[in-house]
């Protein structure tokens, strides 16, 4: 495949590495520092806890005006609208997958994008040093992609699945990211809460078990509007009879280096997007109040 990575952060870095390495033909969008890093050294990613390394000399193409199957868009959410604009001039009619944090889904994808739009999410969580992205695999949050006969998105999973990363086919991808992004706004808030140190949060109970309430609190509101597409394992720790349960998880995962690489160095990193992801989800959702509490300013 020939495969247009737009925004080389942690996530197009190791997505980008991984299916160079695979064999594909990958090139990265110009944009900003980071894209000259990339023309200098390539796309490397190293994972933290496995001790692997996908490192890949990947060209930085000025433009989308080239011809690819796959085009792989993993920026943050307020930079979409300008990372779509750009590739207005891709030729033909690629499958172009968002990864990112998008409770709006579908909705907020241009219309007339030149290509078939889906949406996805990745399923590592890290941070760049020193050029190199440094990450984790998250065991419990596969890769996601919609569930589609797109052949062009089941020669990506299969190359991610080679590279040793697990897949799932989401039936509601809308869904599913409005589940999510209230997961991480109410994760995101309580490590506010504690500094973005992980550590402390992990020994600070009380902000544990509002976390999880909030959490419980959005899903039960979002399941009783009629969204649909509630992670599995989500519903499971985060019923209302395992409070106690999800909060000794959480603080477990707070110790590990998860604790860090997959969400207080992004809530550190992304903090304006972490915070617009709790305001949408408090306009969004009025009928929790362990919600209404931990979003407060």
């Amino acid at each position: 495949m020939k495969v247009l990575v737009v925004g080389a952060g942690v996530i197009g870095t190791v997505y980008g590495a991984h299916l160079a390495a695979a064999g594909n033909t990958v090139s990265v969008l110009s944009h900003g520092l980071r894209t000259g890093e990339v023309a200098a050294g390539g796309l490397s990613a190293r994972e933290v806890t496995g001790g692997g390394h996908a490192r890949a000399d990947t060209p930085v193409v000025p433009d989308a005006s080239g011809e690819y199957d796959v085009v792989l868009v993993a920026v943050r959410r307020d930079q979409l609208a300008s990372a779509c604009a750009g590739l207005t001039g891709l030729a033909g009619k690629p499958a172009i997958v968002f990864f990112g944090n998008n409770p709006a889904g579908g909705s907020a994808i241009p219309a007339g994008m030149p290509g078939d739009t889906y949406l996805g999410f990745p399923g590592v969580g890290g941070v760049m040093t020193g050029g190199t992205a440094e990450y984790v695999r998250i065991r419990q949050q596969p890769t996601a992609l919609p569930q589609t006969s797109d052949l062009r998105l089941a020669a990506l999973e299969k190359a991610l699945s080679d590279r040793g990363f697990a897949v799932q086919r989401v039936a509601d991808m809308d869904g599913w990211l409005a589940y999510h992004a209230a997961f991480v706004a109410c994760i995101a808030a309580a490590l506010f809460r504690c500094g973005t140190d992980p550590i402390r949060l992990a020994g600070d109970r009380a902000t544990l078990t509002l976390m999880c309430q909030a959490i419980t609190g959005a899903f039960a509101a979002l399941r009783a509007g009629g969204t649909a597409g509630l992670p599995h394992n989500l519903a499971i720790l985060h019923s209302p009879l395992l409070t106690v349960v999800a909060v000794r998880y959480w603080a477990r995962t707070m110790r590990s280096p998860a604790g860090e690489l997959c969400f207080a160095a992004h809530s550190r990193h992304a903090e304006a997007e972490m915070r617009a992801l709790g305001r949408d989800m408090s306009a969004r959702i009025t009928t929790s109040p362990a919600l209404t509490e931990l979003l407060s300013p």
